[in-house]
C-alpha cells in the first residue's frame, strides 16, 4: 500500500507493519511490533494519542487524528485513520494507515514532477509512434552502452534479424557480407563513425539475411548531441536500393523478393492453383500442421463462395472423414467456420478472417509466462553467473517472441472486435430463437 500501515491485535498491540511504515519511521521490522508503536507514531502528543486510542478501544469505533513526527531538518505532519477489524461482531484487530501531509510548497514541486514525467512519457511515445510509421530503417544506439534504445520494424525487416531496446548488436552476427561471406559488425556500419561524434554516409552495403535473402542497403549515421555536450547517442538509418529497370510497376519490394527466393527452394517451377496447393500442404506441414489442413486452406483461399465437404474431398483427393475430422480441429480454433446449407442440407466450409490467430495468441500467452518464470527464478534465487546468462538469454528470446506476437496481433484483434460490435449493432435481432421454439412458430419477439 502507498500508506504506512500497522495492523494489530484486539489490545492494541502492533504485529504487523509495511515497509512504508518503517521508512517514515526510522525503526526496524523487530522493534516496531508490539505495545509501544504508538510513542513512535506520536512522540510530541503521546497523552493525546493515548486517550484517543484508549476511547477507541472501549467504544470499538473508528477514528482519525493528526500527528507530527520527527523528520531529519524538522517534522512532518501525519494523518492516520484507524479501523476495527471485526469477526463476528467482535473487534480482533485494528488496521492503522497514516499519510504524510505535503505543504503547498512540497505538493506543488511534486505536481510539476509527475507533470514533467508524463510530458515525457508522451514524447518518447511519440518518437516510437513516428519511428514504427516511418518508412526508412531506422535504429538508436546509447553512446556510453552501444545498446539499442529504439529500434523500427523497418530496420528488422531489411537486416532480417530482430532487435529489441536494451539488446546489443551482437545479433548483427547473422547477418553475412554479400562480397566475403564474413559476419556483419558494427566496424562495418557508418553507426560506429556516428558514435564517435562524426556524420557518416550515404554508404551501400550488399548482404544476405539468415533467412538467404540477399539485399543492397544504403546506410547513414548521425551523432545525437548530449545536454552537456558529449553525444549521447547515434541514430542510423537503412533503405533497400533498387536496381534500376525495375519494370512499370515500380521497385520489388524486400518482401517479394524473399517470396521468389522462397518458390526458387521448391524448384524454380510456376505457382499454378495445383501446386499452391501441394507446396500449403508441405509448409504447413514444417510448421507441424497436418498437411491437409494447409491444403484445405489453399483451396478454400482459391475459392470466393464456401466449398462443400464433398467437393473439398474430391479436389482434395481424400475422404469426407480425413476433411471432417481436420475441419472439425480447424473450427474449434476459430479458423474455419461450417455453414449448412438449407437447399442441399450440405456442410459448407469457409476460412475465418483470423486464421491461426487463435495458436498465435496461445503462443503470445505462453511466452509472456516463459519470460515471467524466468525473471522470477532469477529474483528469488542466487545462481551462478553461467547459469543466470542462461536462462536470461532463454527469458530474452521468448519476450523477443512475446512482443513480435503482439505486433502481429494486436491490429488484427482490434479489427476483429470493431467488425464484432457493427455485425451486433446491424443485426441486433439475429440471436438463437428461444430454447422450445421451432422454427415455424409465429409470435411477437420478447
Amino acid at each position: 500500500m502507498l500508506q504506512s500501515v500497522i495492523v494489530t491485535d484486539r489490545l492494541g498491540r502492533a504485529r504487523q507493519v509495511n515497509e512504508r511504515w518503517l521508512t517514515l519511521s526510522g525503526q526496524r521490522r523487530a522493534a516496531a511490533t508490539g505495545p509501544d508503536w504508538l510513542g513512535t507514531q506520536a512522540p510530541e502528543d503521546s497523552l493525546r494519542a493515548a486517550h484517543a486510542w484508549q476511547q477507541a478501544l472501549q467504544d470499538s469505533q473508528p477514528f482519525s487524528a493528526t500527528y507530527a513526527l520527527p523528520a531529519a531538518d524538522s517534522s512532518v505532519n501525519v494523518q492516520w485513520h484507524h479501523e476495527p477489524l471485526r469477526e463476528g461482531g467482535a473487534v480482533t484487530g485494528w488496521l492503522c494507515t497514516g499519510e504524510p501531509i505535503l505543504d503547498a510548497p512540497a505538493l506543488l514541486e511534486t505536481a510539476s514532477q509527475e507533470a514533467t514525467l508524463e510530458r515525457l512519457a508522451l514524447n518518447l511515445k511519440g518518437l516510437r509512434d513516428a519511428l514504427t510509421h516511418l518508412p526508412l530503417g531506422a535504429l538508436i544506439v546509447d553512446a556510453q552502452t552501444h545498446r539499442i534504445r529504439l529500434v523500427n520494424p523497418q530496420a528488422q525487416r531489411l537486416l532480417g534479424v530482430t532487435l529489441a531496446p536494451g539488446m546489443t548488436l551482437s545479433a548483427l552476427s547473422d547477418v553475412r557480407l554479400g562480397a566475403s561471406g564474413s559476419p556483419l559488425t558494427v566496424d562495418r556500419l557508418p553507426l560506429r563513425r556516428a558514435l564517435s561524434g562524426q556524420r557518416a554516409g550515404p554508404e551501400e552495403l550488399n548482404i544476405q539475411r539468415p533467412d538467404g535473402s540477399r539485399a543492397q542497403l544504403r546506410l547513414s549515421a548521425s551523432p545525437v548531441p548530449g545536454p552537456h555536450g558529449p553525444i549521447s547517442a547515434a541514430v542510423m538509418t537503412l533503405e533497400e536500393v533498387v536496381a534500376e529497370g525495375a519494370g512499370a510497376y515500380g521497385p520489388l519490394s524486400s518482401d517479394m523478393r524473399r517470396a521468389q527466393e522462397a518458390v526458387t527452394l521448391h524448384g524454380g517451377e510456376p505457382v499454378t492453383p495445383g501446386r499452391f496447393l501441394t507446396l500449403m500442404g508441405e509448409l504447413h506441414e514444417q510448421m507441424g500442421f497436418p498437411s491437409l489442413e494447409g491444403r484445405l486452406i489453399a483451396l478454400l483461399l482459391l475459392r470466393a463462395e464456401p466449398v462443400s465437404l464433398g467437393e473439398a474431398a474430391s479436389v482434395l483427393n481424400v475422404s469426407k472423414v480425413a476433411v471432417s475430422k481436420v475441419s472439425t480441429v480447424m473450427q474449434g480454433r476459430g479458423d474455419l467456420q461450417v455453414i449448412r446449407s438449407f437447399s442441399s442440407r450440405e456442410h459448407l466450409l469457409a476460412l475465418t478472417d483470423h486464421n491461426y490467430v487463435h495458436d498465435l495468441s496461445v503462443r503470445r500467452v505462453a511466452s509472456w509466462a516463459i519470460s515471467i518464470l524466468c525473471e522470477s527464478l532469477l529474483d528469488t534465487n542466487h545462481l551462478d553467473a553461467a547459469t543466470t546468462r542462461q536462462i536470461r538469454t532463454h527469458l530474452e528470446t521468448h519476450t523477443r517472441v512475446a512482443v513480435a506476437l503482439e505486433r502481429v496481433l494486436s491490429p488484427i484483434e482490434k479489427r476483429q472486435a470493431s467488425a464484432l460490435a457493427t455485425h451486433l449493432r446491424e443485426n441486433w435481432d439475429a440471436v438463437p430463437a428461444p430454447a422450445g421454439r421451432s422454427d415455424t412458430d409465429t409470435g411477437q419477439p420478447d
